[in-house]
């Protein structure tokens, strides 16, 4: 009995150990998607193919969405087609917005604000997400603010203005480059996150699996950046592509970073409750910081770090801090 006891402790052992290296490797390739990204950017602008650069959100993301709605639709198998009776005109609606949402708008913004903004500053400012995500659930879906809602949102927002405000009053003299349009993108990709949650949470009724809520819209984003890389470039845009596109976009991005993240955070969600992976997940901000730093040579300053110090603080204070009604219901 007591040797099957030991046997039963070593193999929990085991799962935990492989379960929390899966748990760490998700922070790490999810970290590191917005400095493969802005680094590919910028290769590209050295680089450019036909005096056009060849890193564009139309190749990009026709890429990284082909390859994880494939891999979701093609996990679930007939699910995907058994599912489609399922939804009613209102779902089907649902869906259609979600790929517009999720799979195209912000997707998009994201890869404009960050041809304008630094891995930094775009990443102290997507910080916002979080807050303005439960804003919108509040208004639209009658949600109640988390616990601490509003401290939370005070020290992220203090993070933010600090990143932006009191960083640049550090730098060098000369003049500052012209961030508006690198704001504005990622204010609407902000935006169109924190709608595309809310409208998740009215799918989740539907008794539908992953290869049709997830697989379909980012198959659907995938043919409308073709589109527009068709109808924008031409199919130039392909046919004279680089090794290092393929190695860089398919491999780096697209198989590791965009596929990678989604099957490394399933795998945690398998292993971990929904608290455990959100504080993992705040461990991002400084992984994408870090990297940032020492992959793209972009600076750190103590500004940075003392923006990092409240957004990480504001983030997982609702997680970390037991709610009152938690607290109501302690013995």
């Amino acid at each position: 009995m007591w040797m099957s006891i030991s046997k039963r402790c070593r193999i929990a052992a085991s799962t935990l150990n492989l379960a929390s290296l899966g748990l760490l490797a998700y922070v790490l390739v999810s970290g590191l998607r917005t400095t493969i990204l802005k680094g590919l950017q910028l290769y590209g602008a050295h680089h450019p193919i036909n005096a056009e650069n060849p890193i564009s959100f139309c190749n990009v993301f026709l890429i990284s969405q082909l390859m994880v709605g494939l891999a979701l639709v093609l996990s679930h198998g007939r699910q995907t087609l058994d599912d489609l009776p399922r939804l009613d005109r209102r779902g089907r609606w649902l869906i259609a917005s979600d790929a517009f949402l999720g799979c195209f708008l912000a997707p998009m913004s994201f890869f404009l604000a960050l041809d304008k903004l630094s891995v930094i500053n775009q990443t102290l400012l997507f910080s916002l997400t979080l807050p303005c995500t439960a804003a919108v659930a509040c208004c639209w879906l009658k949600e109640r603010l988390p616990d601490r809602f509003w401290w939370s949102l005070v020290l992220v927002v203090s993070g933010v203005l600090i990143g932006k405000l009191l960083g640049p009053m550090v730098m060098a003299s000369g003049p500052m480059p012209d961030q508006s349009q690198g704001v504005l993108w990622a204010s609407v990709s902000i935006l169109a996150t924190a709608l595309r949650s809310s409208l998740r949470r009215i799918l989740a009724v539907y008794p539908i699996g992953r290869g049709l809520s997830a697989g379909i819209p980012n198959l659907a984003g995938a043919l409308v950046f073709a589109l527009i890389a068709l109808r924008q470039y031409g199919p130039q845009h392909f046919f004279y592509l680089s090794l290092w596109w393929v190695l860089g976009v398919i491999v780096l991005y697209g198989l590791s970073a965009c596929l990678g993240t989604e099957l490394l955070r399933q795998f945690s969600q398998r292993h971990f409750t929904v608290t455990q992976v959100g504080l993992a997940s705040s461990a991002t901000l400084v992984v994408t910081v870090l990297s940032a730093a020492f992959v793209l040579g972009e600076t750190i300053r103590p500004a940075t770090l003392i923006s990092m110090v409240l957004i990480l603080a504001g983030v997982t204070l609702p997680l970390l801090v037991p709610s009152r009604r938690e607290e109501g219901a302690a013995p």
